[in-house]
């Protein structure tokens, strides 16, 4: 838009006052008239700008922007987001976010010129106001001049007589205030009987002051007068006896301060020294002082500090008249000195003296003076700059995090899209078999039907109703087919238009800068054996921090099951524990996680941990202090810091928080979880789960294992008498029977879980839970295994079997896997299976030995994963058990969710806990 099609500025001053302005009241909460309020709005925006209204246009584009964010929030809209979507217009909403940002930036430009125009004719109404009032200053000080001989100097004098200032007090017609810059005690014994006659106490002033600083320190009686000081006329300053404004004294300090550094005032004319000073005034008018019997101070004398030489001094007895004066021509220049007499000549010495000592004291005076104030001049501009450019930093890095914050929003949104459109393809796929499986079977049907009906017809003739059956089958086996290419068209246009906008989506993705580490693929390793999952796209690259400290023991797991981790950067050192809280009313539990660098494998496990109802109610009510364990390795840090992140994550009073503190007590043990890499969620959740139970023990007294069976004898001599709640909510057991099949002898054995790791079946692009469980739970042969009764190597079958459920049950699923095609390279690769399993009532009876406790389990919690080996995130999809709703848990998003969208095949880790019967 050019800038002659501009419209004037009518709506405000500045942007802050149009922020005022797009505010939506939402009287009708219905998705679709606010759908139909949105379109209008945007179509009004449009129309403002193309008219070059850009202050309407933006408030309108603003409401618009208002009202989609509404609509986005609501139920109807979750239900069907296409229809809703459709109604809005699905580019509408991106064209008004640019065309809102560009208004803005040209409003702020308009607006700062406008100010400044604003700025200068200001200026120049001042400066004419200025201009009248001095022309009628000097109209009146003309008349008094002209009326009266003795009234107001001339513009180039400094000073004033005794006899001017009296007339002008007399006559009224100027306004004059007089500054007594004598000392304040001098003032309060004596002074000008003035109403407007003020006390500048001499101890007040000094060089380099402001008029400003002056006026503090100034009396409170004189404070009144001083503030009216650009209204009046003429200023008189007076001390003792000065009759000028002597550089490095009293007056011309007061004099420099009033037309230097007031900057507030714009003095008529330069202030005027009463010639004399108050010591001639009290001499010619001392009706017209407070007190004139004030007796002024005497001149201190210098006699007896110099020596004169080749000066006789007479006797008195010895007098005798004077001889008669003998003329003396004086040489041209030569000052005329009486030296008859003495005080003549000691007057002469003395104010030579004090004339060069003066000018010595003025000098050194104004060099101190002109260095200070040079002085202060540049650290006032060096603080100004470093303000500015503080500023400034401050504004980028502020910009800077929220268009990162915005981006990582996007990739995991089309991170999350990409896993739902693999999904639906499976299913189309799923649905294709079936379709043609139909197809066949009716295909089949109908050769048979017409074989029947040729052999009908070769013995009799065939039956009118026979023939329309035949055609009516025919016709819909040829319906049938025609439906099932138009639907390969459409899947094939639908494909190729979802791959176009997939490029178009990646190819506007910012590239990767080096200052700030905006590189989404996942960062090398040190070695080609060092390989594992690299940095998540969720979030930006924090720099690594050396530290030199030893990694501590941490639990053993199977690295099989997994990418080994890649190398890590140290951890900074613990600080204070701060939340860094966004505040904002939000449900209880509902609180997000901010992602710190790639550490949305642990806020998706934090999530899951946070949504079981009786670990968080253990940490919420302070009862895990009574079990705190100061003797491990980790002193109880890690339960503390966990503890404290629960709490906060279910205060409810905020949208989310940084668990900084417990990312850092997690990396000071672990030396995997320092660095900003990603990381794989079933490892942290593995190596946690171990840290806080024993964060967490209590000792138990332990029972007569004479009593127990095999099973228990097992577990109470893997916990050896110390049990947590986490042990106790979270732990398992599995016992490994190996049988061999020549004696069938047994040899069972017992091993304790916190999660059951399962394998997924081979070349299956769908399965359920069962097929895996009964996969995991399977008999596999071993050869050449010592059997203890046979004392030879016999193959031998080994099977699992589950002896102990927990109240809790977490299934991992083994999704990564070293690529056999690149063994040697260590690659790894990703199984995108998509696996059905229940939401209700899983039922591990079939999966299990006679376990006590209830079989039947509820999912509350999944961990996802989307992506791929270059590049992933991780979700957590969680049921709030206080609202009874599936929440989507997307670092420092939350979002409530159907219960359909749980399942899908980016699920990771899923969270079952046992129901109570009915």
């Amino acid at each position: 838009m050019t800038e002659t099609r501009r419209l004037q500025l009518h709506l405000g001053k500045c942007i802050e006052d149009l922020d005022k302005l797009h505010n939506v009241d939402f009287k009708s909460k219905r998705a679709t008239m606010l759908c139909k309020t949105a379109q209008k709005l945007f179509e009004t925006a449009e129309e403002a700008r193309e008219k070059g209204d850009e202050e309407y246009s933006y408030v309108q584009y603003m409401k618009y922007l208002r009202v989609v964010s509404y609509i986005s929030k609501d139920k109807d809209y979750t239900k069907d987001k296409t229809y809703f979507n459709s109604m809005i217009g699905t580019k509408n909403p991106n064209k008004a976010i640019d065309a809102a940002e560009n208004l803005k930036n040209s409003l702020i430009v308009r607006y700062k010129k406008e100010e400044q125009a604003q700025r200068l004719q200001d200026i120049k109404e001042n400066e004419l106001i200025k201009q009248k009032i001095d022309e009628n200053r000097k109209k009146a000080m003309e008349t008094v001049v002209v009326s009266d001989p003795h009234g107001v100097p001339g513009l180039e004098e400094v000073t004033i007589k005794s006899e001017q200032l009296y007339t002008l007090l007399k006559s009224g017609k100027l306004k004059v205030m007089i500054m007594d810059a004598r000392p304040g005690k001098d003032y309060i014994e004596s002074h000008i009987n003035h109403p407007a006659c003020i006390s500048v106490p001499q101890e007040c002033i000094s060089p380099g002051q402001s008029a400003h600083v002056l006026e503090q320190s100034l009396p409170a009686a004189s404070k009144p007068v001083w503030a009216e000081r650009a209204s009046m006329d003429i200023i008189i300053m007076l001390d003792w006896n000065s009759s000028a404004f002597i550089p490095g004294m009293t007056l011309h300090l007061l004099k420099t301060i009033l037309l230097k550094w007031d900057v507030k005032v714009q003095y008529s004319r330069q202030p005027l020294a009463l010639s004399g000073g108050y010591e001639d005034w009290l001499l010619k008018y001392p009706a017209f002082t407070t007190n004139p019997q004030v007796i002024p101070p005497s001149q201190e004398s210098m006699l007896d500090d110099i020596m004169l030489d080749g000066i006789d001094y007479p006797n008195f007895s010895d007098l005798s008249p004077p001889p008669a004066p003998v003329s003396r021509v004086n040489k041209p220049g030569e000052p005329a000195v009486d030296r008859s007499s003495k005080s003549a000549a000691l007057a002469l010495y003395s104010e030579r003296a004090r004339g060069v000592q003066t000018l010595l004291e003025q000098q050194e005076r104004i060099e101190d003076t002109s260095l200070t104030l040079e002085m202060e001049r540049l650290k006032a501009e060096q603080d100004w700059e470093d303000v500015r450019q503080h500023r400034e930093v401050e504004q980028r890095d502020e910009m800077r995090a929220m268009y990162k914050l915005r981006e990582q929003e996007i990739i995991s949104q089309l991170m999350q899209l990409e896993n739902k459109q693999y999904d639906m393809e499976q299913e189309n796929l799923s649905l294709r078999e079936q379709l043609e499986e139909y197809q066949r079977r009716e295909k089949e049907e109908a050769e048979k039907l017409a074989e029947s009906i040729v052999k009908a017809s070769e013995d009799v003739s065939v039956d009118e109703d026979v023939q329309v059956a035949a055609a009516a089958s025919r016709a819909r086996i040829a319906a049938v087919r025609a439906q099932r290419d138009a639907l390969d068209r459409r899947r094939e246009a639908l494909e190729t238009e979802r791959k176009r906008k997939l490029a178009e989506a990646r190819a506007k993705r910012k590239p990767g800068r080096e200052d700030d580490g905006d590189a989404y693929m996942g960062s090398p390793t040190d070695s080609p054996g060092a390989t594992g999952l690299n940095r998540s796209q969720s979030s930006p690259n924090i720099a690594k921090v050396s530290s030199d400290e030893d990694e501590s023991t941490a639990p053993q797991f199977d690295r099989s099951t997994k990418p080994p981790p890649p190398k890590m950067a140290p951890s900074c050192e613990l600080h204070q524990r701060d939340f860094q809280p966004v505040w904002g009313d939000v449900g209880r539990g509902l609180t997000g996680l901010k992602n710190l660098g790639n550490t949305c494998y642990m806020n998706s496990i934090i999530q899951c941990l946070n949504n079981t109802a009786i670990l968080f109610t253990y940490f919420c009510n302070g009862q895990y202090l009574e079990h705190i364990n100061r003797s491990h390795s980790t002193r109880g840090a890690i339960a503390e810091e966990l503890a404290a992140v629960v709490r906060a994550l279910w205060s409810g009073q905020y949208r989310f928080i940084a668990a900084k503190d417990l990312r850092n007590e997690v990396g000071k043990h672990q030396r995997a979880f320092r660095g900003s890499e990603q990381q794989d969620s079933h490892e942290f959740l593995t190596i946690l789960m171990d840290w806080l139970h024993l964060d967490l023990q209590f000792t138990i007294k332990p029972p007569h294992k004479e009593t127990l069976g095999a099973s228990e004898r097992a577990w109470h001599e893997y916990t050896k008498s110390k049990e947590s709640l986490v042990l106790r909510l979270f732990y398992g057991q599995i016992r490994s029977t190996v049988r061999c099949t020549v004696c069938l002898a047994n040899s069972p054995t017992y091993d304790s879980f916190s999660n059951l790791s399962l394998e997924l079946p081979p070349h299956s692009a769908r399965c359920t839970l069962a097929d895996c469980l009964n996969l995991y739970l399977n008999g596999e042969t071993i050869p050449g295994w010592n059997c203890p009764n046979c004392k030879e190597k016999r193959d031998a079958v080994k099977k699992l079997d589950i002896s102990r459920l927990p109240p809790v049950l977490v299934i991992h699923f083994k999704r990564f896997y070293v690529d056999p095609k690149e063994y040697m390279c260590n690659a790894y690769r990703k199984k995108q299976t998509y696996i059905d399993f229940p939401l209700e009532d899983l039922d591990m009876r079939q999966f299990s030995l006679d376990c006590p406790g209830n079989p039947l389990y509820n999912l509350y919690a999944v961990s996802n994963h989307y992506g791929s080996m270059e590049g992933g995130h991780y979700t957590a999809y969680c049921k709030s058990s206080v609202y009874g709703k599936w929440y989507k848990y997307d670092d420092h998003l939350v979002t409530e969710i159907p219960a359909s969208e749980v399942r899908s095949s980016a699920a990771y880790i899923l969270f079952y806990t046992s129901c109570t019967r009915s």
